[in-house]
């Protein structure tokens, strides 16, 4: 365990923290504060949050509802292909023959 230890205080000791953000541009001003930036990116991410589920509500409302997207011809179509699909993919599947061969768990198809 103290040599994982060692390992790991090794590899991340060496990391240099040169991804600081130096300026940041608010409303077409160039800021270098660092407060500054740390405010208007904390005011960001918090925001962001609200902005993004309002905008789904909003594209939610203007879709069709559940029960005219059931009814929509392509839909049920698509509907009808994934069945049909499905329907030859399990004939595929019961047409190949069982063979005694044991796989990675060394247990036969056949026991």
């Amino acid at each position: 365990m103290k040599t994982t230890w060692n390992i790991i205080h090794k590899e991340t000791s060496n990391l240099t923290n040169e991804n600081n953000i130096k300026s940041l541009r608010i409303n077409n001003h160039i800021v270098y504060n660092q407060i500054t930036i740390a405010k208007e990116l904390n005011n960001y991410f918090l925001n962001i949050a609200g902005s993004i589920s309002n905008k789904r509500i909003n594209e939610k409302e203007e879709e069709a509802s559940p029960l005219q997207n059931l009814f929509r011809l392509e839909s049920v179509t698509q509907r009808y292909k994934l069945a049909l699909h499905l329907h030859k993919r399990n004939k595929i599947i019961d047409s190949l023959k069982d063979k005694n061969s044991s796989g990675y768990d060394e247990i036969s198809t056949k026991s």
